[in-house]
């Protein structure tokens, strides 16, 4: 693994790709919002729209996979512009021009606010810049450019290697086992959520733990040798869950159907909790969701493009500030509900900095908020799930280190023999960085 790929010409093409997308959303976003731009706003936001479109019909990427997120974005679309259209002008002298229609068969005249009508209009278009300038970035050239375009910014050891770890994991199947690979991942995960329902926490810690294992057998590369043992530590650790992660994302229930948003969040949520808690580092669960928004975001997951990374940050980064205060409360579960609700709170960060961008009204806040009820059901039922999966992991860890020390004092001769190989094959120690101390 590497920090920067050897051919300075592809470095140089993934920060450009990098750039370019940052470009594009900045530009989308920011010509409506100044003043001495909005007047280019109707030039410039379908240009750019227009450029998405040709590059990617250029790289032959088929015209119904283009329309696709526009059907995918329907319902917003749709509230966008009945917010607009139907309802008054958002102050009384905004000058807005109103066409009074009288309802057919009806003795009804509705105003619809034409004025209202081009700013959802231009809205739509700004999203669908934002989405298409993602899938550009996503489906051009060799594939990895994003992943290698963040790494030339010098981004932090531990998201670089652990990314770099997990792509690797996900994808390093030989071809004619992938298939077969996927399949039994799926399997495997549908049969956790199973006895998941049945009450049974075994299954998913136990499948936390094997992908963990799978993760600290790496073989040593010549790039390792200069990381600390506690970087290697956190790496393996991160690695591990952001694999379970990607596993419990493969889950569809009722597909196509807006059912339970943010459900997942039962599972998903104890992982963060357990990688802020498992590892050295301060940023152990921001980092694992910054991977799999990244990983997530190279699938094509989500309706907002780049900007579905930040529903995957943001509530590690909550767990994560706040991860030090519950952990100086009583082990209850009670405390790790309330801090799921936080999470939870933060994982709709996506659709409010959407909405912030656009500048909408504020009955736009509205579209957010009704997905929020269910994330925070699902947060709250999380904290559940998090005290079993710690626990598990706490009371497993020092059975094995009792049963060490026991081993210890009554066979030290033999203890004393043991190759050193069988050592470094040993996995990591869990129990001591399940402890409250933490290295700073």
């Amino acid at each position: 693994m590497t920090r920067v790929p050897d051919h300075n010409g592809t470095t140089t093409f993934s920060v450009l790709k990098v750039l370019y997308l940052l470009a594009v959303t900045a530009i989308a976003f920011m010509v409506p919002a100044f003043a001495t731009t909005r007047p280019a706003r109707w030039l410039v936001i379908p240009a750019l729209l227009t450029l998405q479109v040709v590059i990617l019909l250029g790289f032959r990427f088929p015209i119904g996979e283009i329309v696709r997120p526009i059907w995918r974005l329907k319902w917003l679309f749709l509230f966008l512009i009945g917010c607009y259209v139907l309802l008054p002008a958002e102050s009384p002298g905004a000058g807005d021009v109103v066409l009074l229609w009288r309802v057919p068969l009806l003795d009804w005249v509705l105003p619809l606010n034409l004025t209202g009508l081009e700013r959802a209009a231009l809205m739509c278009l700004q999203i669908l810049t934002l989405l298409l300038a993602s899938t550009v970035v996503r489906l051009t050239g060799s594939g990895s450019d994003l992943v290698d375009g963040l790494r030339a910014f010098r981004l932090p050891d531990l998201f670089v290697y652990s990314l770099d770890h997990t792509l690797a994991l996900l994808g390093g199947a030989k071809k004619s086992r992938r298939g077969r690979a996927e399949a039994a991942g799926q399997g495997g995960t549908l049969s956790t959520v199973k006895r998941l329902l049945r009450g049974d926490i075994g299954g998913f810690v136990q499948t936390i733990r094997t992908n963990i294992e799978r993760a600290g057998e790496r073989p040593g590369h010549e790039s390792d040798r200069r990381l600390g043992p506690q970087l290697v530590h956190d790496i393996g650790i991160v690695t591990g869950i952001a694999l379970c992660m990607a596993s419990i994302k493969v889950i569809r229930l009722l597909p196509g159907l807006p059912f339970a948003p943010g459900h997942k969040a039962i599972l998903l949520f104890p992982l963060y909790v357990l990688a802020s808690r498992l590892t050295h580092s301060r940023w152990g669960g921001t980092v694992a969701g910054s991977i799999m928004g990244v990983i997530g975001f190279l699938q094509g997951d989500g309706r907002f493009g780049v900007l579905e990374i930040l529903k995957h940050v943001a509530p590690g980064l909550v767990i994560d500030l706040a991860g030090p205060l519950v952990r100086r409360l009583p082990a209850w579960a009670l405390g790790y509900c309330f801090l799921g609700l936080a999470a939870a709170a933060g994982r709709i960060t996506t659709e409010l900095v959407l909405v912030l961008l656009l500048g909408a009204r504020t009955e736009v806040y509205l579209f957010p908020a009704a997905v929020l009820v269910p994330n925070l059901l699902a947060g709250f039922l999380s904290g559940f799930v998090t005290i079993f999966v710690l626990r598990a992991f706490t009371r497993s860890d020092d059975n094995v280190n009792t049963d060490r020390d026991a081993q210890a004092e009554t066979k030290p001769d033999e203890a004393a023999e043991i190759p050193s190989q069988q050592l470094a094959a040993e996995p990591p120690k869990l129990g001591a960085s399940v402890s409250p101390v933490r290295q700073k």
